[in-house]
């Protein structure tokens, strides 16, 4: 891992996951600022009323997400799947934060600050997300695969099929070609065996019947 990652996500992370524990500390508090866009996510999602006729308890899982989460992403754990985590909850914290600071603030300007300052965090976790730290990705290794298997016992269909199914469809595919490759070599060592055999059977029974 490079250093500018051992940095960065510890530092990306760390405030995530004080964020999730002053909301574990403070549940009535954050559950009553989030109630009013839990409403309104209810009024127009009727499906999420389990979620969102129970704002503390949101509010608690929100919180413990948030801790988990975080700690994952600072740690290396997971990063990509832990900032896209994150992403979802900072989505809902930055609507919550907006709505609540253009209903309570005049300046404009302040609103703007903290909205754009939501946007540089979710821009960092969207380049967390596809941070494959080095690592080619499982659709470029397919891609890979497929090109350098052209002339392979396969078929096309079933390099396409490897690619579309992923990472384990591609290493048992390769995994099977290294054998058929080796098995052609096998196959084609005997063939000039027996081809070198017959030939010096035939030159034996011209050199018998001169």
């Amino acid at each position: 891992m490079s250093l500018i990652r051992t940095l960065a996500r510890p530092m990306l992370g760390a405030g995530f996951i004080v964020h999730g524990v002053d909301r574990l500390r403070n549940t009535p508090e954050a559950a009553e600022a989030l109630e009013p866009t839990l409403e309104e996510v209810g009024s127009l999602v009727p499906q999420a009323e389990p979620v969102t006729a129970h704002p503390q308890r949101t509010t608690q899982v929100l919180g413990g997400v948030e801790v988990v989460a975080g700690a994952a992403l600072a740690v290396g754990k997971f990063p990509r799947l832990a900032a896209l985590t994150l992403a979802g909850v900072h989505k809902l914290d930055s609507y919550v934060e907006f709505r609540t600071a253009k209903a309570e603030s005049a300046d404009g300007a302040a609103v703007r600050t903290g909205l754009l300052k939501n946007l540089g965090i979710l821009g960092g976790l969207g380049l967390a997300v596809v941070d494959l730290d080095g690592r080619p990705s499982l659709s470029w290794r397919a891609e890979h695969l497929a090109k350098s298997a052209k002339g392979s016992p396969f078929s096309d269909k079933t390099h396409r099929i490897a690619e579309q199914t992923g990472g384990d469809a591609v290493k048992t595919l390769k995994a099977y070609q290294k054998a058929a490759a080796k098995g052609l070599k096998n196959a084609e060592r005997e063939a000039r065996q027996a081809v070198a055999a017959v030939a010096e059977e035939a030159k034996k029974k011209t050199e018998a019947a001169s």
